[in-house]
């Protein structure tokens, strides 16, 4: 039997949403700021390498709210999105030295995750949910860990690639595209461990209906 949703108190609605099925949430507001952005760079900059990125970043965003994630990974992986494009469009990577280092950590620390959660909505990957074992669990780490690194290695073909078609300056050195790695490794491992700790909790792999055990539906 299912079990009736509890009344939502004002401050559940305005947090959680559920508002309406075309903006749902804040995490829409989210993604419609990165579009409206990323449009603007578009018509006052042209498509450099920094708009380019923030128009991945806003594709990004639009694409995986189908997948339906769960609150936190959703707002996760727009935490990473907005910093990767933020931090390209603005010309912080160049300003702030330690912004590059810590940008590489985050993202993959914030994103792995997501990526495992979403390959297993889809059915590519095992759900999360589906067993608690040892065995399972070095896997989802595993595979976790695996993509993030393998994020950070695209990411840098990324960075080759725009360098050479759109004249951008993404790669400064050898050393710098070492150090990006290495950071992004640790990220990935880091997000890892949190995802078997979010798979030992329970919490499960899909966006809920607030105030009920349900699963939302787009």
């Amino acid at each position: 039997m299912n079990t009736p949703p509890r009344p939502q108190s004002t401050t559940s609605r305005v947090l959680l949403g559920d508002w309406s099925r075309t903006v749902r949430d804040p995490l829409d507001l989210v993604r419609i700021a990165l579009v409206v952005t990323a449009a603007v760079l578009l018509l006052r900059r042209g498509l450099d390498g920094g708009t380019l990125t923030f128009v991945l970043a806003a594709g990004a965003a639009v694409a995986v709210r189908r997948l339906l994630l769960p609150r936190l990974y959703d707002l996760m992986l727009l935490v990473a999105l907005t910093l990767q494009a933020v931090g390209e469009a603005s010309g912080a990577y160049d300003e702030v030295a330690w912004f590059d280092r810590v940008v590489h950590f985050v993202v993959p620390l914030l994103a792995s995750g997501v990526l495992y959660v979403a390959l297993a909505r889809l059915d590519v990957l095992p759900d999360p949910r589906d067993d608690t074992g040892v065995r399972h669990l070095v896997g989802i780490a595993l595979v976790t860990f695996s993509l993030g690194a393998a994020f950070g290695a695209v990411w840098e073909l990324y960075e080759w690639c725009s360098d050479g078609v759109l004249g951008s300056d993404l790669q400064e050195s050898n050393d710098d595209t070492v150090g990006d790695l290495a950071m992004d490794c640790l990220g990935a491992a880091a997000a890892a461990g949190l995802l078997v700790l979010w798979t030992q909790r329970g919490w499960g792999s899909v966006r809920r209906v607030p105030g009920t055990t349900r699963e939302a539906h787009d």
